[in-house]
């Protein structure tokens, strides 16, 4: 009996070695000797995961074992490789530049903005006279900016000078920057000191450098600046959602989305030369209220101006919005402003980037990542400290080596969504079995001595 309890404690232990991941996707490595990998993820991963953190996200090897990995949103675009550029400079008197705070009124510029002439300009020869301003119109290159270096026409002149600088985007209002940087250039026997480079980080198009010096400054031959270019992580991915039946200008127009994507952006088709205002809701069935009621509508922007122009045979569309933070609701529902109702519903797009999986190859090749599961944990592999020393050491483009999804098949299925029942303890039970066993065959041996007592007894009586 004890044997036979013993090997039904055993059973579930097998249940909880069954597979329970709902899909998996074979994983296609562009280096087989590289050591981590990173791995985009598709539509289709996001439709299967049963958790907002994709925790349920992971890579198995060849042997069905989990591999250290770790689920990453998308990335922030990265700088590229700095380049070096001659920058448009003038030189203006320090009263042009003090004069009210506005230079809109000496500088002529094109439509674009960038700057053609200056009325009243200073000849960067004329050495000797009052330092002058420098003005800078960085151009299309605004945002890029990461160093100005300073190129003096006397490369022997030996000088310490301070300048303000300052920043703006429309010549009237200006910031300051950096209140006093300093441009150094010295000589001594042979040696030189130099100092003609300033970081500076800013979005901010116009730059001007205000001398805190009234003279002393050399003739100017250029100013340089080091631009880094954004490259980004990924194009935007868009999901185009179409109405559910039922829904109307005055209610408002329900759709759903497949997945928890990470949604930022939000965009509508609608019919040529149209203007609708509306208001953008949205919800998930697994937030009940408290009562286990429907999930309340969450209002994420009022007024949002979405319009569509046809003219000359050119369509034209009002750009998408932004959303405030990632969102990844499944259910979302549009409703159109008073005076602005739209003959028909729209088209409702949803943008998003893609985010990855980061995983170390160990043990066998191939790999699978697996996606769908109520029943992980939330713990994930601490990969950040090792990717941000591989990034000290290797240089901040460094990235691991790419891998691809292969065609995704079911693995568990609709199964895997399913919580497992918290196992018996099987010790209390067989515990309490032993000990009832033990009861009873103290309680036999107790029957069977009351039994051979009273046969005794009864043997005595008819001698």
């Amino acid at each position: 009996m004890i044997k036979r309890l013993l090997w039904l404690a055993l059973l579930p232990l097998s249940a909880q070695a069954a597979d329970d991941f709902a899909r998996q996707w074979p994983l296609q490595l562009s280096q087989p000797e590289a050591g981590a990998y990173r791995v985009p993820l598709d539509a289709s991963v996001y439709a299967a995961a049963h958790w907002r953190d994709l925790r349920d996200v992971r890579v198995l090897d060849a042997d069905g074992k989990p591999v250290a990995s770790a689920v990453y949103a998308a990335a922030t675009p990265m700088s590229g490789p700095l380049r070096t550029v001659e920058l448009q400079w003038f030189a203006l008197p320090v009263t042009a530049a003090t004069a009210d705070d506005d230079l809109s009124v000496v500088v002529q510029r094109d439509t674009s903005g960038k700057v053609l002439s200056i009325r009243n300009s200073v000849a960067s020869s004329n050495v000797g006279a009052a330092d002058p301003v420098w003005l800078v119109d960085l151009g299309d290159d605004a945002g890029k900016l990461r160093a100005l270096t300073v190129d003096w026409a006397d490369a022997d002149a030996s000088l310490d000078l301070g300048y303000r600088l300052e920043g703006s985007d429309d010549l009237r209002g200006w910031q300051v920057l950096d209140p006093q940087m300093r441009l150094v250039q010295l000589n001594n026997q042979g040696r030189a000191l130099r100092n003609n480079t300033v970081k500076v980080e800013t979005g901010l198009r116009y730059l001007r450098l205000v001398p805190l010096q009234r003279s002393g400054a050399p003739a100017l031959r250029g100013l340089r600046g080091e631009m880094a270019d954004a490259v980004a992580p990924g194009d935007w991915q868009w999901q185009e959602l179409t109405a559910a039946a039922g829904g109307s200008a005055k209610d408002g127009y329900a759709y759903a989305l497949q997945g928890r994507l990470p949604i930022q952006r939000l965009d509508v088709v609608m019919p040529a030369n149209s203007a609708v205002s509306w208001s953008v809701f949205s919800r998930d069935a697994d937030r009940p209220g408290a009562d286990g009621s429907t999930p309340e509508w969450q209002l994420l922007t009022r007024g949002w101006n979405a319009w569509s122009l046809s003219e000359a045979g050119k369509q034209q569309r009002s750009a998408p919005l932004e959303t405030t933070g990632i969102i990844t609701d499944r259910q979302w529902r549009l409703l159109a402003e008073p005076g602005s109702a739209p003959s028909d519903a729209p088209l409702l797009r949803l943008g998003y980037r893609p985010g990855s999986v980061v995983f170390l190859a160990q043990g066998r090749a191939p790999y699978v990542l697996v996606a769908g599961s109520a029943n992980v944990s939330e713990s994930q592999a601490a990969l950040d400290p090792m990717l941000d020393a591989l990034r000290t050491r290797n240089g901040a483009q460094w990235q691991p080596s790419a891998a691809t999804l292969g065609a995704g098949t079911v693995r568990a299925g609709d199964a895997a969504y399913q919580p497992i029942k918290a196992p018996r303890d099987w010790k209390n039970v067989l515990l309490w079995a032993v000990l009832v066993l033990g009861a009873l065959a103290v309680a036999g041996f107790a029957v069977s001595l009351l039994r051979s007592s009273r046969g005794s007894q009864g043997g005595g009586g008819t001698n």
